[in-house]
């Protein structure tokens, strides 16, 4: 039976310290190396075959991972705050960190992130990265309204949005409006080129299709939700998707008392804003949809900041339920087929019908008598109206 090598990674944008263990805890080997990919797999090659290889999440994760990945090891991503050992540590070194991350490795002590398959990190980078000069184009528009109102210039709403309206700014000849109209400018062009990438990337991804049957929302929307929470099947109920998200609140609880605290903030903010963000859209466009209802009633009776957790939370479940049966979405819930339903007899209809076939075809009393008897209880007398005194 092959002993398998643990390899800890402590990762810095010009640095990376490798440490090497056995399954005893017995250091093999520990270098220092540049940020390279091609030195960390040459590092990793050189070590006993089968290797597991560790490092903390961070914004340079992704190139190692693969890099670790491509020398035919097995690589996780450790959860950095949640590592208590190095984030706790008295001694806190490269060396230590990179030591200590390969010894709980070996003894399986290690929060793991969940690393998304490659074409599922590819929808959230674009839509991270159209979000981030969305925001920026935001902003500049703030601050040139800001600089026509310090300048005394009058201005309509939304002038800034319109390009023919927006450059006859430039008559005034102030230089900080033209600065920030030239800003203008380059922003939407780089959100132009985004918006073409979006689109190619809504096209490639069933999950994104899809989610824009929803009624409000959108390819930007549906590209940002797919993203974060694809694949769907990760999650083994909806109840452990809340909780990822972090539309449930904090749970104190000890002995006979139980205490519900605000949203856990241990979660991505960004997605819990896309997803509140995408369900008030949704409401706007589908005003007697379940989740629009369900949010008239929670405003009346919790008032609208909880209503809007709470009907984000409902679109939530939606938006689980979609993924999870993979069927567009539907404005009410399937017709089920109507069971027939028996036709029921009285018991004076039964009777007559059978007293006819009693009656002796041959005889005319018994059949005059079983017709009569049959028109009345077929036809029953209506009582007479009696006059009142």
């Amino acid at each position: 039976m092959k002993t398998k090598t643990y390899v800890g990674l402590d990762v810095h944008r010009k640095l990376v310290v490798a440490t090497a263990m056995d399954p005893l805890g017995k250091r093999i080997r520990q270098s220092s190396f540049g940020p390279s990919p091609k030195e960390l797999r040459r590092f990793l090659i050189r070590l006993p075959k089968p290797t597991r290889v560790v490092l903390e999440a961070c914004h340079v994760w992704e190139r190692y991972y693969e890099a670790a990945l491509s020398t035919g090891a097995e690589v996780v991503v450790s959860h950095p705050s949640r590592t208590r050992m190095i984030a706790e540590a008295s001694l806190k070194t490269d060396k230590v960190d990179s030591a200590t991350l390969a010894n709980l490795l070996r003894l399986d002590s290690l929060p793991l992130t969940y690393i998304p398959p490659p074409e599922i990190r590819l929808l959230r980078k674009i839509y991270l990265e159209r979000d981030f000069y969305t925001r920026a184009r935001i902003a500049l528009l703030r601050h040139t309204y800001a600089r026509l109102a310090e300048y005394g210039i009058d201005y309509q709403k939304a002038l800034l949005q319109h390009r023919p309206q927006r450059e006859k700014l430039r008559q005034h000849s102030i230089p900080a409006i033209d600065r920030a109209l030239d800003s203008i400018d380059d922003l939407d062009r780089t959100l132009k080129g985004l918006n073409a990438e979006v689109h190619s990337a809504f096209l490639s991804s069933p999950d994104a299709q899809l989610l824009k049957t929803i009624p409000g929302i959108g390819e930007v929307m549906a590209v940002g939700i797919a993203g974060y929470l694809c694949p769907i099947d990760r999650f083994p109920n909806v109840d452990k998707l809340t909780s990822y998200v972090g539309l449930c609140p904090t749970t104190h609880q000890s002995g006979d008392s139980l205490y519900y605290g605000q949203l856990k903030p241990d979660v991505s903010r960004r997605l819990r804003s896309l997803l509140v963000a995408a369900s008030w859209t949704h409401r706007v466009s589908a005003p007697k949809s379940d989740v629009s209802k369900f949010a008239h009633r929670m405003i009346r009776r919790k008032g609208r900041m909880r209503a809007t957790v709470a009907s984000a939370h409902k679109f939530l479940r939606l938006v689980h339920a979609i993924l999870k049966q993979r069927r567009p979405y539907l404005p009410h819930a399937p017709e089920r087929p109507v069971p027939k339903q028996a036709v029921r007899v009285s018991r004076k209809r039964s009777a007559a019908v059978s007293r006819v076939k009693r009656a002796s075809p041959g005889s005319p009393v018994a059949g005059s008598r079983a017709r009569r008897r049959t028109k009345t209880a077929l036809n029953p007398r209506k009582p007479r109206p009696t006059a009142m005194r």
